[in-house]
């Protein structure tokens, strides 16, 4: 049986809603399959039954449930802990709604001595898979009281307090979707709740909310240090973008290390960066040890942009990459100059788009999408590193196996500069303590979003720096729909 940890399954609950299938479509046939399993238990109809529910959605699934028992003939106690207007969202508010229309009755109880425990069956929907540590007062002495009861035990999900040593010991748990993580040692029935495939073969809001979260009391440079080696003489613009993709994806710090021909340009063209330079026209074998030493207080270094494609780049790159111990970001020419051997030794995301594929593994991508994918995941596999493959559906792959697909994004970000900026969204999601593959998932997503919007307001003639600039937007309205 396949188990998912709750932060992946709330990523999935969240991507449902954005793919289709909105928050009360997935409660009402949550709580539909419970009541469909209760109604096998024998001779339901003579049994006392007793509804505990908490007020988030673990509890709207209950109340569901409780409504179509009531709709069925039976008369189920329904016990709410905390008060009607304790319950948090939209959804579990009309579920209770529901249950009141049918004729069903709700006891707000603010403390375990307001419940009947003498049920014959008592069903958990108290707490779900959004808890963390010991539950709280009064919900450790519900559980503690509902172990105690001779009751037959259902919990809707999860037993409540999973994870802690303060958990409802069930005779039966019906897992919504997939089986969770904690669940081998229940007697597990496992329910399909109608959760569109592209939920979880997709990157969706659902995986950036779960992964992007920073405490109120953090610090300047708690929240990621992004150092960017780019740039030369020809091409002076490409850091700049990739260092505005980091503090789009909310780096608080960012470092751009470029050769002296370009430092003014790069010093102008924002007062928020950090800029270091180094002698001559483009990376050199000089300015290596400058730039480790460097890097030892950075959380990422993004490589690649604008360095120009010579011999000497080639070399310092390489030795550069030998000895880095920070996370990198590889990505336009430094894909081409790259010895893919020190992929296995790096914790890396590589980030070509279909030529730089091509000069990377010697392979040409087939036409088909799942030829893609197959090609994409057989060489993250053996380079051993986190692929992200920039093409009309993105691909993102990484050693252990994990894929996701991106579909966001138009033909208006064939512009020049929206994949340095990738790169820089790619880092600064890194140095927040997203990991890689999460890291390249979630920048492929919000990029390709931040070009969606700009294609409403501005047809295709928006810039890199117009994506860039777009990114915290984007950050921002997606955790306001779905946060």
């Amino acid at each position: 049986m396949e188990y998912i940890n709750p932060a992946d399954m709330r990523a999935i609950d969240l991507n449902s809603a954005y793919f289709g299938a909105g928050f009360k479509r997935l409660m009402d046939n949550a709580g539909r399959v419970v009541f469909e399993e209760l109604e096998k238990i024998e001779n339901l109809g003579e049994k006392k039954i007793a509804f505990l529910c908490g007020p988030g959605n673990n509890g709207g699934d209950g109340l569901v449930a409780a409504a179509w028992l009531i709709e069925a003939g039976h008369r189920p106690s329904v016990y709410l802990v905390g008060s009607k207007a304790d319950v948090k969202t939209r959804e579990a508010k009309t579920a209770l709604k529901n249950l009141l229309e049918k004729g069903g009755t709700i006891v707000e109880v603010p403390s375990e001595g307001e419940i009947d425990f003498n049920a014959d069956l008592i069903v958990d929907a108290l707490l779900g898979t959004g808890i963390v540590g010991e539950p709280r007062e009064p919900y450790q002495s519900i559980i503690h009281r509902v172990n105690d009861s001779r009751a037959f035990k259902v919990s809707v999900d999860v037993p409540s307090g999973l994870g802690s040593t303060t958990v409802v010991k069930a005779d039966i748990v019906i897992s919504l979707h997939k089986a969770k993580k904690g669940l081998k040692e229940y007697n597990l029935v496992v329910r399909d709740i109608g959760i569109p495939v592209k939920a979880q073969t997709h990157v969706g809001p659902g995986n950036l909310i779960t992964n992007l979260r920073r405490s109120v009391d953090s610090h300047k440079g708690d929240n990621g240090r992004v150092m960017v080696v780019g740039g030369s003489t020809d091409f002076s613009g490409a850091p700049v973008l990739t260092g505005l993709g980091a503090f789009g994806a909310g780096a608080d710090l960012v470092t751009l290390f470029v050769p002296e021909t370009i430092l003014e340009s790069a010093r102008t063209s924002t007062p928020d960066f950090i800029v270091r330079s180094y002698e001559g026209r483009h990376l050199n074998t000089v300015a290596v040890e400058e730039i480790l030493d460097f890097s030892r207080g950075q959380d990422v270094c993004v490589i690649g942009p604008g360095l120009g494609v010579s011999d000497e780049t080639k070399e310092a790159l390489n030795t550069l990459l030998f000895r880095i111990e920070i996370p990198v970001v590889i990505d336009a020419d430094a894909l081409k100059l790259l010895n893919v051997k020190l992929l296995k030794r790096l914790k890396a995301v590589v980030t070509p788009h279909a030529v730089e594929f091509k000069i990377l593994t010697g392979d040409a991508l087939p036409d088909s999408l799942e030829g893609r994918k197959k090609a994409v995941e057989k060489w993250a596999r053996a380079l051993s590193t986190t692929l992200l493959l920039k093409s009309p559906v993105d691909i993102i792959a990484s050693s252990d196996g994990g894929t996701k697909l991106n579909e966001t994004g138009n033909p208006g970000m064939t512009v020049g500069g929206t994949g340095d900026v990738l790169a820089g969204v790619v880092g600064g999601f890194i140095s927040q303590g997203v990991t890689l593959f999460d890291a390249a998932s979630i920048a492929a997503f919000v990029c390709g979003a931040a070009g969606d919007q700009l294609q409403i307001f501005k047809g295709y003639g928006y810039t890199a720096s117009d994506v860039a600039r777009e990114i915290p937007y984007t950050v921002k309205r997606f955790f306001d729909l779905y946060g």
